[in-house]
Protein backbone atom coordinates (compact mmCIF):
# COMPACT_ATOMS: atom_id res chain seq x y z
CA UNK A 1 0.00 0.00 0.00
CA UNK A 2 1.53 3.06 -0.96
CA UNK A 3 1.76 5.30 1.97
CA UNK A 4 0.68 9.76 1.14
CA UNK A 5 2.47 12.55 3.31
CA UNK A 6 0.86 15.12 2.70
CA UNK A 7 2.90 18.72 2.87
CA UNK A 8 1.30 21.55 3.78
CA UNK A 9 0.31 24.41 0.92
CA UNK A 10 2.74 27.37 1.11
CA UNK A 11 0.60 30.48 2.18
CA UNK A 12 0.26 31.95 -1.20
CA UNK A 13 -1.07 35.53 0.16
CA UNK A 14 1.81 35.65 3.08
CA UNK A 15 4.43 35.34 0.51
CA UNK A 16 3.20 38.07 -1.81
CA UNK A 17 2.78 40.10 1.21
CA UNK A 18 6.87 39.66 2.70
CA UNK A 19 7.67 40.37 -0.79
CA UNK A 20 6.23 42.93 -2.18
CA UNK A 21 8.21 45.39 0.75
CA UNK A 22 10.83 47.48 -0.18
CA UNK A 23 13.98 47.95 2.18
CA UNK A 24 14.11 50.72 5.08
CA UNK A 25 16.59 53.94 4.59
CA UNK A 26 19.77 53.17 7.17
CA UNK A 27 18.99 55.97 8.80
CA UNK A 28 15.23 53.80 10.14
CA UNK A 29 17.36 50.98 10.64
CA UNK A 30 18.90 51.90 14.07
CA UNK A 31 16.01 51.27 16.73
CA UNK A 32 12.86 49.64 16.41
CA UNK A 33 10.79 52.76 16.75
CA UNK A 34 12.86 54.86 13.47
CA UNK A 35 10.47 52.90 11.31
CA UNK A 36 6.73 52.86 12.75
CA UNK A 37 3.28 51.11 12.27
CA UNK A 38 2.23 51.73 8.56
CA UNK A 39 5.75 52.05 7.71
CA UNK A 40 6.40 48.34 8.82
CA UNK A 41 3.26 46.95 6.05
CA UNK A 42 5.54 49.05 3.13
CA UNK A 43 9.28 48.28 4.03
CA UNK A 44 11.32 45.90 5.91
CA UNK A 45 13.39 46.69 8.72
CA UNK A 46 15.52 44.70 11.42
CA UNK A 47 16.80 47.29 14.47
CA UNK A 48 20.59 47.61 14.47
CA UNK A 49 20.95 45.95 11.38
CA UNK A 50 22.34 48.64 9.18
CA UNK A 51 24.53 46.96 6.50
CA UNK A 52 22.61 46.32 3.59
CA UNK A 53 24.64 42.88 3.26
CA UNK A 54 22.90 41.72 6.82
CA UNK A 55 19.80 42.98 6.52
CA UNK A 56 19.07 41.31 2.91
CA UNK A 57 20.54 38.13 4.88
CA UNK A 58 18.09 38.02 7.43
CA UNK A 59 14.98 38.92 4.96
CA UNK A 60 15.94 36.10 2.87
CA UNK A 61 16.08 33.63 5.32
CA UNK A 62 12.64 34.79 6.66
CA UNK A 63 11.48 34.47 3.07
CA UNK A 64 13.11 31.55 2.91
CA UNK A 65 11.42 30.30 5.93
CA UNK A 66 7.80 31.11 4.84
CA UNK A 67 8.13 29.94 1.41
CA UNK A 68 9.21 26.49 2.13
CA UNK A 69 7.19 25.98 5.96
CA UNK A 70 11.13 26.03 7.87
CA UNK A 71 11.12 26.15 11.42
CA UNK A 72 12.65 28.04 14.38
CA UNK A 73 15.36 26.14 14.62
CA UNK A 74 15.87 25.97 11.10
CA UNK A 75 15.81 29.35 10.80
CA UNK A 76 18.54 29.95 13.57
CA UNK A 77 20.93 26.88 12.81
CA UNK A 78 21.04 28.49 9.10
CA UNK A 79 21.21 32.58 10.05
CA UNK A 80 23.11 32.30 13.04
CA UNK A 81 26.62 31.33 11.80
CA UNK A 82 26.14 33.66 8.67
CA UNK A 83 25.34 36.62 10.99
CA UNK A 84 28.34 35.79 13.50
CA UNK A 85 30.73 35.28 9.72
CA UNK A 86 29.59 38.99 8.69
CA UNK A 87 30.47 40.07 12.37
CA UNK A 88 26.71 40.97 13.56
CA UNK A 89 26.71 39.25 16.76
CA UNK A 90 26.79 40.06 20.07
CA UNK A 91 27.43 42.97 21.51
CA UNK A 92 29.02 46.03 20.46
CA UNK A 93 29.38 49.81 20.10
CA UNK A 94 27.54 51.86 17.75
CA UNK A 95 26.64 55.62 16.91
CA UNK A 96 23.08 56.33 17.17
CA UNK A 97 22.32 58.29 13.49
CA UNK A 98 19.67 60.26 15.50
CA UNK A 99 20.93 61.44 18.45
CA UNK A 100 25.16 61.13 17.40
CA UNK A 101 26.07 58.87 20.49
CA UNK A 102 27.96 55.96 20.65
CA UNK A 103 25.93 53.36 22.47
CA UNK A 104 26.28 49.66 23.20
CA UNK A 105 24.32 47.49 21.65
CA UNK A 106 22.57 44.16 20.91
CA UNK A 107 23.60 42.74 17.29
CA UNK A 108 22.03 38.81 17.00
CA UNK A 109 21.52 36.96 19.44
CA UNK A 110 19.68 33.67 19.61
CA UNK A 111 17.09 35.40 21.25
CA UNK A 112 17.15 38.41 18.55
CA UNK A 113 16.69 35.72 15.99
CA UNK A 114 13.43 34.27 17.75
CA UNK A 115 11.82 37.36 17.96
CA UNK A 116 12.57 38.43 14.30
CA UNK A 117 11.71 34.87 13.37
CA UNK A 118 8.27 35.25 15.04
CA UNK A 119 7.11 38.77 14.94
CA UNK A 120 7.82 38.61 10.72
CA UNK A 121 6.24 35.02 10.23
CA UNK A 122 3.23 35.89 12.59
CA UNK A 123 2.69 39.72 10.27
CA UNK A 124 2.86 37.90 6.96
CA UNK A 125 0.56 35.40 7.90
CA UNK A 126 -1.56 37.81 9.70
CA UNK A 127 -1.55 40.36 6.43
CA UNK A 128 -1.98 37.20 3.97
CA UNK A 129 -5.27 36.25 6.08
CA UNK A 130 -6.66 39.32 5.96
CA UNK A 131 -6.29 39.58 1.85
CA UNK A 132 -8.06 36.10 2.19
CA UNK A 133 -10.61 37.63 4.88
CA UNK A 134 -11.57 40.67 2.25
CA UNK A 135 -11.58 38.24 -0.64
CA UNK A 136 -14.15 36.14 1.18
CA UNK A 137 -16.08 38.93 3.05
CA UNK A 138 -19.66 38.98 1.16
CA UNK A 139 -19.84 35.11 1.91
CA UNK A 140 -18.14 35.51 5.27
CA UNK A 141 -19.06 38.85 6.26
CA UNK A 142 -18.55 38.54 10.56
CA UNK A 143 -15.04 38.35 11.99
CA UNK A 144 -14.53 36.46 15.97
CA UNK A 145 -11.91 37.33 17.70
CA UNK A 146 -10.24 34.22 19.18
CA UNK A 147 -7.28 34.37 22.35
CA UNK A 148 -5.76 31.25 22.47
CA UNK A 149 -5.93 29.57 25.91
CA UNK A 150 -2.33 29.44 27.17
CA UNK A 151 -0.42 30.20 30.03
CA UNK A 152 1.17 33.25 28.23
CA UNK A 153 -2.01 35.07 27.10
CA UNK A 154 -1.78 38.59 27.51
CA UNK A 155 -4.86 39.63 29.65
CA UNK A 156 -5.32 43.04 28.26
CA UNK A 157 -6.52 40.60 25.16
CA UNK A 158 -8.90 38.89 27.07
CA UNK A 159 -11.62 42.09 26.61
CA UNK A 160 -11.53 41.06 22.62
CA UNK A 161 -12.10 37.40 23.09
CA UNK A 162 -14.84 35.75 21.56
CA UNK A 163 -16.57 39.23 20.22
CA UNK A 164 -17.55 39.18 16.54
CA UNK A 165 -17.90 42.71 14.56
CA UNK A 166 -18.41 42.79 10.40
CA UNK A 167 -15.30 42.51 8.53
CA UNK A 168 -15.70 45.95 7.13
CA UNK A 169 -16.24 47.58 10.77
CA UNK A 170 -13.20 50.10 11.38
CA UNK A 171 -12.18 48.11 14.51
CA UNK A 172 -10.26 46.07 12.33
CA UNK A 173 -7.90 48.46 11.45
CA UNK A 174 -6.70 49.25 15.83
CA UNK A 175 -7.10 45.53 17.16
CA UNK A 176 -6.47 43.15 14.38
CA UNK A 177 -4.11 40.50 15.87
CA UNK A 178 -1.44 40.03 16.57
CA UNK A 179 -1.79 42.68 18.97
CA UNK A 180 1.83 42.51 19.82
CA UNK A 181 5.15 40.57 20.33
CA UNK A 182 4.36 36.70 20.33
CA UNK A 183 0.60 37.42 20.36
CA UNK A 184 -0.71 34.64 19.56
CA UNK A 185 -4.84 36.13 19.04
CA UNK A 186 -6.49 35.43 16.11
CA UNK A 187 -9.59 35.37 14.12
CA UNK A 188 -12.20 33.28 12.68
CA UNK A 189 -14.38 34.21 9.51
CA UNK A 190 -18.34 33.35 10.58
CA UNK A 191 -21.25 33.22 8.25
CA UNK A 192 -24.51 34.96 8.91
CA UNK A 193 -25.89 31.32 9.00
CA UNK A 194 -23.56 30.67 11.51
CA UNK A 195 -24.49 33.44 13.64
CA UNK A 196 -28.00 32.52 13.51
CA UNK A 197 -27.56 28.92 14.57
CA UNK A 198 -24.94 29.71 17.31
CA UNK A 199 -28.02 32.72 18.26
CA UNK A 200 -24.45 34.89 18.21
CA UNK A 201 -25.35 38.83 17.23
CA UNK A 202 -22.64 41.68 16.65
CA UNK A 203 -21.38 42.56 19.28
CA UNK A 204 -21.42 46.40 20.82
CA UNK A 205 -18.61 48.85 19.91
CA UNK A 206 -15.96 48.25 21.90
CA UNK A 207 -14.38 51.11 24.38
CA UNK A 208 -10.77 50.73 23.42
CA UNK A 209 -9.74 53.16 26.31
CA UNK A 210 -6.79 54.61 24.34
CA UNK A 211 -4.00 56.16 25.97
CA UNK A 212 -1.66 58.68 24.69
CA UNK A 213 1.59 57.22 23.84
CA UNK A 214 4.45 59.44 22.68
CA UNK A 215 7.07 57.83 20.09
CA UNK A 216 10.26 58.67 22.00
CA UNK A 217 12.18 59.07 18.54
CA UNK A 218 10.34 61.07 16.94
CA UNK A 219 8.42 62.83 19.73
CA UNK A 220 5.10 61.98 18.34
CA UNK A 221 1.78 61.27 19.98
CA UNK A 222 -0.36 58.52 19.32
CA UNK A 223 -3.49 57.22 20.47
CA UNK A 224 -3.01 53.37 21.64
CA UNK A 225 -5.39 50.87 22.76
CA UNK A 226 -5.03 49.27 26.09
CA UNK A 227 -2.75 46.44 25.91
CA UNK A 228 -2.27 46.48 22.24
CA UNK A 229 1.77 47.20 21.58
CA UNK A 230 2.40 50.49 20.09
CA UNK A 231 3.04 50.09 16.29
CA UNK A 232 0.97 46.96 16.69
CA UNK A 233 -2.13 49.32 16.62
CA UNK A 234 -2.74 48.76 13.05
CA UNK A 235 -3.93 46.27 10.23
CA UNK A 236 -0.40 45.38 8.02
CA UNK A 237 -2.73 43.60 5.53
CA UNK A 238 -5.36 46.75 4.95
CA UNK A 239 -2.51 49.24 4.79
CA UNK A 240 -0.78 46.49 2.11
CA UNK A 241 -4.42 46.25 0.30
CA UNK A 242 -5.16 49.68 0.27
CA UNK A 243 -4.34 51.08 -3.24
CA UNK A 244 -7.56 53.90 -3.50
CA UNK A 245 -5.40 56.86 -2.93
CA UNK A 246 -2.71 55.40 -5.56
CA UNK A 247 -5.20 54.56 -7.46
CA UNK A 248 -6.62 58.59 -7.62
CA UNK A 249 -3.48 59.63 -8.97
CA UNK A 250 -2.91 57.44 -11.43
CA UNK A 251 -6.84 57.71 -12.80
CA UNK A 252 -7.31 61.40 -12.55
CA UNK A 253 -8.35 61.35 -16.06
CA UNK A 254 -11.77 59.55 -15.09
CA UNK A 255 -14.68 60.85 -13.77
CA UNK A 256 -15.44 60.28 -10.35
CA UNK A 257 -18.07 57.29 -10.57
CA UNK A 258 -15.68 55.86 -13.62
CA UNK A 259 -12.72 56.12 -11.00
CA UNK A 260 -14.50 54.33 -8.40
CA UNK A 261 -16.20 51.78 -10.38
CA UNK A 262 -12.17 50.28 -12.26
CA UNK A 263 -11.11 50.70 -8.82
CA UNK A 264 -13.28 48.03 -7.65
CA UNK A 265 -12.06 45.99 -10.53
CA UNK A 266 -9.29 46.30 -10.11
CA UNK A 267 -8.51 45.44 -6.67
CA UNK A 268 -11.00 42.15 -6.81
CA UNK A 269 -8.36 41.36 -9.94
CA UNK A 270 -5.61 41.30 -7.48
CA UNK A 271 -7.10 39.82 -4.73
CA UNK A 272 -8.14 37.00 -7.20
CA UNK A 273 -4.27 37.04 -8.41
CA UNK A 274 -3.27 36.99 -4.59
CA UNK A 275 -5.59 33.46 -4.26
CA UNK A 276 -4.53 32.09 -8.06
CA UNK A 277 -1.45 31.87 -9.66
CA UNK A 278 -2.45 32.96 -13.04
CA UNK A 279 -3.82 36.24 -14.70
CA UNK A 280 -7.46 37.39 -15.02
CA UNK A 281 -8.44 40.15 -17.57
CA UNK A 282 -11.72 42.39 -17.87
CA UNK A 283 -12.97 44.20 -21.01
CA UNK A 284 -14.86 47.92 -19.60
CA UNK A 285 -17.21 49.31 -21.89
CA UNK A 286 -16.47 53.30 -22.40
CA UNK A 287 -18.41 53.50 -19.47
CA UNK A 288 -16.32 51.19 -17.04
CA UNK A 289 -18.98 48.91 -17.48
CA UNK A 290 -17.15 45.10 -17.12
CA UNK A 291 -18.33 43.62 -20.19
CA UNK A 292 -16.47 40.06 -20.24
CA UNK A 293 -14.03 38.45 -18.23
CA UNK A 294 -11.06 35.87 -19.13
CA UNK A 295 -8.58 33.86 -16.91
CA UNK A 296 -5.76 32.58 -18.46
CA UNK A 297 -5.60 28.75 -18.70
CA UNK A 298 -3.67 26.63 -15.64
CA UNK A 299 -0.93 25.26 -17.61
CA UNK A 300 -0.15 28.99 -19.32
CA UNK A 301 -1.15 31.17 -16.35
CA UNK A 302 0.52 33.93 -18.14
CA UNK A 303 -1.29 33.92 -21.17
CA UNK A 304 -4.96 35.27 -22.19
CA UNK A 305 -6.02 35.99 -25.80
CA UNK A 306 -9.16 38.43 -27.17
CA UNK A 307 -9.86 36.19 -30.26
CA UNK A 308 -12.96 36.48 -31.42
CA UNK A 309 -13.92 38.25 -28.50
CA UNK A 310 -16.24 41.34 -28.99
CA UNK A 311 -14.90 44.77 -27.92
CA UNK A 312 -16.95 48.05 -27.30
CA UNK A 313 -15.55 51.39 -28.47
CA UNK A 314 -13.34 52.57 -26.22
CA UNK A 315 -12.68 49.86 -24.34
CA UNK A 316 -10.68 49.78 -21.28
CA UNK A 317 -8.86 46.84 -20.38
CA UNK A 318 -8.18 45.80 -16.90
CA UNK A 319 -5.98 42.84 -15.88
CA UNK A 320 -3.59 41.32 -12.97
CA UNK A 321 -0.03 40.54 -12.94
CA UNK A 322 1.74 37.56 -12.24
CA UNK A 323 5.20 39.51 -11.63
CA UNK A 324 5.56 43.07 -9.82
CA UNK A 325 6.78 44.36 -13.32
CA UNK A 326 4.76 47.20 -15.33
CA UNK A 327 3.03 47.12 -19.19
CA UNK A 328 4.74 45.07 -21.97
CA UNK A 329 4.56 45.52 -25.42
CA UNK A 330 2.04 42.83 -25.67
CA UNK A 331 -0.22 44.98 -23.23
CA UNK A 332 -0.19 48.20 -25.61
CA UNK A 333 -0.48 45.79 -28.83
CA UNK A 334 -4.03 44.72 -27.38
CA UNK A 335 -4.46 48.56 -26.39
CA UNK A 336 -4.16 49.67 -29.86
CA UNK A 337 -5.28 46.11 -31.55
CA UNK A 338 -8.76 46.78 -30.12
CA UNK A 339 -8.64 50.41 -30.57
CA UNK A 340 -9.29 50.68 -26.43
CA UNK A 341 -8.66 54.00 -24.54
CA UNK A 342 -6.69 52.55 -21.53
CA UNK A 343 -4.87 49.33 -20.12
CA UNK A 344 -4.15 49.25 -16.39
CA UNK A 345 -2.22 46.21 -14.87
CA UNK A 346 -2.50 45.76 -10.90
CA UNK A 347 0.81 43.66 -9.16
CA UNK A 348 0.71 41.11 -6.28
CA UNK A 349 2.59 43.76 -4.97
CA UNK A 350 0.37 46.71 -4.99
CA UNK A 351 1.73 48.55 -8.01
CA UNK A 352 -0.72 50.28 -10.49
CA UNK A 353 0.49 50.47 -13.93
CA UNK A 354 -1.59 52.42 -16.33
CA UNK A 355 -1.22 53.65 -20.09
CA UNK A 356 -3.95 55.72 -22.42
CA UNK A 357 -3.59 55.06 -25.87
CA UNK A 358 -1.74 58.04 -27.83
CA UNK A 359 -1.49 58.82 -31.17
CA UNK A 360 1.27 56.96 -32.28
CA UNK A 361 1.60 53.32 -32.99
CA UNK A 362 3.87 50.86 -30.76
CA UNK A 363 5.34 48.57 -33.22
CA UNK A 364 7.83 50.83 -34.73
CA UNK A 365 8.89 52.85 -31.47
CA UNK A 366 9.11 49.56 -29.29
CA UNK A 367 11.09 47.82 -32.08
CA UNK A 368 13.53 50.92 -31.90
CA UNK A 369 13.95 50.34 -27.61
CA UNK A 370 14.52 46.98 -28.09
CA UNK A 371 17.06 47.15 -30.66
CA UNK A 372 18.54 50.12 -28.10
CA UNK A 373 18.98 47.86 -25.13
CA UNK A 374 19.97 44.66 -26.72
CA UNK A 375 22.85 46.84 -27.68
CA UNK A 376 24.92 49.76 -25.73
CA UNK A 377 22.81 48.92 -23.09
CA UNK A 378 23.33 45.06 -23.12
CA UNK A 379 25.61 44.63 -20.45
CA UNK A 380 24.40 47.11 -18.08
CA UNK A 381 21.28 45.63 -18.02
CA UNK A 382 22.69 41.86 -17.71
CA UNK A 383 24.87 43.27 -14.74
CA UNK A 384 21.22 43.39 -12.78
CA UNK A 385 20.12 40.28 -10.78
CA UNK A 386 17.34 39.00 -13.29
CA UNK A 387 14.05 40.20 -11.36
CA UNK A 388 15.68 44.52 -11.43
CA UNK A 389 16.44 43.64 -14.73
CA UNK A 390 13.55 43.11 -16.08
CA UNK A 391 11.55 45.99 -13.91
CA UNK A 392 14.17 48.38 -15.21
CA UNK A 393 13.91 47.35 -18.67
CA UNK A 394 9.83 47.43 -18.73
CA UNK A 395 10.04 50.73 -17.10
CA UNK A 396 12.59 51.76 -19.58
CA UNK A 397 10.32 50.39 -22.45
CA UNK A 398 7.29 52.81 -21.20
CA UNK A 399 8.92 55.38 -20.56
CA UNK A 400 9.91 55.29 -23.60
CA UNK A 401 6.99 54.96 -25.61
CA UNK A 402 5.96 57.70 -24.12
CA UNK A 403 7.89 59.86 -25.60
CA UNK A 404 7.54 58.92 -28.59
CA UNK A 405 3.83 60.07 -28.49
CA UNK A 406 2.38 55.88 -27.96
CA UNK A 407 0.86 56.20 -24.52
CA UNK A 408 0.53 58.46 -21.39
CA UNK A 409 2.40 56.25 -18.82
CA UNK A 410 0.79 56.41 -15.75
CA UNK A 411 2.40 54.56 -12.45
CA UNK A 412 2.20 53.79 -8.97
CA UNK A 413 5.09 51.86 -8.01
CA UNK A 414 5.54 49.74 -4.77
CA UNK A 415 7.91 50.63 -2.20
CA UNK A 416 10.39 47.81 -3.42
CA UNK A 417 10.25 48.83 -7.03
CA UNK A 418 10.58 52.68 -6.35
CA UNK A 419 13.55 51.74 -4.65
CA UNK A 420 14.63 50.06 -7.55
CA UNK A 421 13.96 52.30 -10.06
CA UNK A 422 15.91 54.82 -7.73
CA UNK A 423 18.85 52.39 -7.43
CA UNK A 424 18.90 52.79 -11.57
CA UNK A 425 17.73 55.67 -12.28
CA UNK A 426 20.51 56.99 -14.38
CA UNK A 427 20.34 53.48 -16.76
CA UNK A 428 16.40 54.36 -17.05
CA UNK A 429 16.79 57.58 -17.87
CA UNK A 430 19.66 56.77 -20.69
CA UNK A 431 17.70 54.41 -21.92
CA UNK A 432 14.10 55.58 -22.56
CA UNK A 433 15.89 59.00 -23.49
CA UNK A 434 17.65 59.26 -26.97
CA UNK A 435 18.71 62.45 -26.76
CA UNK A 436 21.38 61.18 -23.94
CA UNK A 437 24.36 59.51 -25.24
CA UNK A 438 24.94 55.63 -23.94
CA UNK A 439 27.45 56.79 -21.09
CA UNK A 440 25.58 59.61 -20.05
Amino acid sequence: MTRITLEPLPHREAIEYLRSKGFAHELQRFHHLDHFREEHARNWVVAKAMREDVTRAIRAEVERALTEGRTLQQFQEDLAPRLIAMGWWGKDLMEDPVTGETVEVQLGSMNRLRTIFDTNMRTAHAAGHWAAIWRTRRAFPFLHYIQIDRPTKRHDHERFHDKIWPVEDPIWQRIYPPNGYFCGCTVIQRTAGWMERQGRTVDPAPDLDEVAWTNSRSGEVYQIPRGVTPGFDTNPGAVWLDGREAWARVASDLEPERRAAEYGLIEGLRLRRLSEQRETLIVADGASRPVSMLTAAPDRPDRITLDDLMIPAEAAFLHSHLSATTLSVQDIETLFLHDGASITAISPDGSIWRALRGTETPRRAAGEFIARAMGQYHQQLAALEPEEGRAVYQHALMLWLERKGVITYLHEASERNRQIFDRNADLIRSLSDDRLLPDA
